[in-house]
């Protein structure tokens, strides 16, 4: 009787370990939301999902637009009168006021020069990448699915395999169809994946066509998709090269549950980069933190470097150490203005991430003639804001009142009551930081 038992017992372990094994191999669907832009659309992204990219210089892009004439302070800065008093409030959700995509506006989007952004994840249609010209074959993935398992409801051979909506996700996540048909203006330009629209009838194929999604989805961009590639080799669902499923996700026309991976220099993938103030003029030490700069496949070690976009070109910089996660580099000093990061392994791009760099607070000179102080500098930028901006003007251990006369990028003139004297500590808050010295 006992050994009955002891047998019912391991019957019963096998087979509760053969389910999990059956189920370890089915994939989401929907894909795991880990890695570039999540799948939903802009009117369900939180602020959280657009920090996932913009980590490092929100406020000062905005500070530029300011100092360029677009915004104005109160814009984003409201002023509200609460039980303590006049206080200044701060918008930092970024959907308060990007309630629609403002990326596929760019003049990089609109000639589809995808890659721009989203490096090595895309293709750009115009880039000569190989797409090839027979006709799709029984391995060629579909636009949808080839086959599915009647038993399990599983899809193989095409991008539904993992592409799948999920209502019940926070966000939720769509479908192919419904992320590729609001991408803003670009929606609008239906031939770009549909072919020739005005054969629209029930015998056109090439409305959306395997050949048209290779036009920015070929396999020089498909095959080294990964996420955290040292953490996922071998687990399905999270990339294109993690296990063996993947590649038949994709390529089966069959039922099918193993098949030969294509692995090489996984795509780099930034999470974040630090410091979020970079100083003009200043050499700096930035920490950039994501995934897969690093990978050795088959005896073969990939390693990245970091590109600084700066318009008109570009500088590429070796990292001063180098993990799977994190990057250390030296960033040389930089004019202000706005610029573009990207990690960049075997060809193998990241995508862009903006950062910032701002200029400098500097006081020169501060003199006093009567009661005027005048400030000279730099990087005053050209707008004050009282209560938040200003300032300040220390005489024997007390801060003497203050009004702004004139402000300019260079120079503030500031009377103070009562008069202030030489050897008098002032400081400059300005947009970007603050800086003090001695009345002379």
């Amino acid at each position: 009787m006992k050994r009955k038992r002891i047998l019912y017992g391991l019957t019963i372990l096998i087979v509760v370990l053969s389910i999990g094994i059956a189920l370890a191999i089915v994939p989401p669907p929907p894909a795991n939301q880990d890695l570039g832009i999540y799948d939903t659309l802009c009117e369900e992204f939180a602020e959280d999902d657009c920090r996932a990219c913009h980590s490092s210089g929100v406020p000062d892009t905005h500070h530029l637009l300011v100092q360029n004439g677009v915004y104005e302070c109160t814009d984003c800065h409201q002023v509200t009168t609460d039980p303590d008093g006049t206080g200044v409030g701060v918008i930092r959700n970024c959907v308060e006021c990007h309630d629609t995509s403002p990326h596929h506006e760019a003049q990089e989007a609109v000639d589809r020069h995808c890659s721009h952004c989203h490096g090595s994840y895309v293709d750009d249609y115009d880039d000569g990448h190989s797409i090839p010209t027979y006709e799709p074959s029984l391995i060629t993935p579909d636009t949808s699915y080839t086959v599915e398992d009647g038993a399990t409801g599983k899809k193989w051979g095409g991008c539904e395999a993992c592409h799948e909506p999920d209502s019940t996700s926070v966000p939720p996540i769509y479908s192919n169809p419904e992320t590729h048909h609001n991408l803003g203006s670009l929606s609008l330009e239906c031939n770009m994946c549909h072919g020739d629209t005005s054969l629209n009838d029930s015998v056109n194929e090439n409305l959306l066509s395997i050949r048209k999604c290779e036009d920015c989805h070929g396999t020089k961009s498909l095959h080294n998709i990964q996420y955290n590639y040292t953490s996922t080799k071998g687990q399905l669902g999270y990339g294109h090269v993690g296990d063996d499923w993947d590649c038949a996700g994709c390529h089966a026309w069959y039922v099918a549950y193993s098949y030969a991976p294509l692995e090489g220099p996984v795509i780099p993938d930034i999470h974040e980069v630090s410091p979020t103030m970079i100083l003009a003029g200043d050499e700096t030490v930035a920490t950039i933190n994501g995934t897969n700069f690093v990978n050795t496949v088959n005896g073969t070690n990939y390693t990245s470097d970091v590109v600084i976009y700066i318009g008109t070109g570009n500088i590429t910089l070796a990292p001063d150490s180098i993990t799977a996660s994190e990057i250390v580099v030296t960033i040389p000093p930089l004019g202000a203005g706005n610029y573009g990061l990207r990690v960049v392994k075997s060809g193998m791009e990241s995508s862009l991430v903006p950062i910032v760099v701002v200029p400098q607070v500097t006081i020169d000179s501060a003199t006093i003639r009567r009661s005027i102080v005048t400030i000279r500098g730099s990087g005053f930028s050209d707008e004050s804001y009282n209560g938040c901006l200003g300032v300040t003007v220390a005489h024997a251990g007390n801060d003497l009142e203050t009004s702004i006369v004139t402000w300019d990028g260079t120079r503030i003139v500031v009377e103070c009551s009562p008069s202030a004297t030489v050897g008098d500590i002032v400081t400059v808050n300005a947009l970007y930081g603050s800086d003090s010295a001695t009345i002379g």
